[in-house]
């Protein structure tokens, strides 16, 4: 069990690199174009572009972010509980998140498919939007494997959060 929740965190920690690499593109491609601007030119396509990568930017940083516990928590309820209640909170809240993740992932591969069949292509430079909603899909299903590889985790071990500690 630990080696597979080690690979599922070392896919999370990859696909969190390529969203860097993401950003470092969106960063790289706005200044150009900026900076072009004043040379009375431009890149064709820069919103476009920008806009795919900011949709696959926050879909494959999510995993990451739920690894390091980051997520935005209110906790005036759970601060009240037991330990062992907390704990159960913990795996519910994980299912929970997870059979959402599935059900988003689904529906993204869902629409992916939808838009490879109709081949819809962005307005300025074409690009498809089909791998853009295959993208979100597979970021998806990991952090549905992921929360499920965690509540999992929680239910064997005393494992406490830095909120819990």
């Amino acid at each position: 069990m630990e080696g597979y929740y080690k690979f599922i965190t070392g896919l999370g920690r990859f696909i969190f690199w390529i969203a860097g690499i993401i950003l470092l593109f969106m960063m790289f491609i706005t200044v150009i174009d900026v900076l072009l601007r004043y040379f009375s030119k431009s890149i064709a396509g820069t919103y476009e572009l920008v806009s795919f990568a900011g949709a696959l930017l926050v879909g494959f940083a999510i995993a990451k972010t739920t690894m390091d516990e980051a997520h935005v928590t209110v906790d005036l309820l759970i601060e009240k509980i037991p330990p062992a209640g907390k704990k159960i909170f913990r795996v519910l809240t994980r299912i929970a998140g997870g059979l959402l993740f599935l059900l988003i992932s689904w529906s993204f591969f869902e629409k992916g498919k939808e838009l490879f069949v109709s081949k819809e292509v962005s307005m300025t430079l074409h690009i498809p939007f089909s791998p853009v909603a295959f993208g979100l899909g597979f970021c998806a299903l990991i952090e549905a494997v992921l929360l499920f590889s965690d509540s999992l985790r929680i239910m064997k071990s005393n494992i406490k959060t830095d909120r819990e500690k």
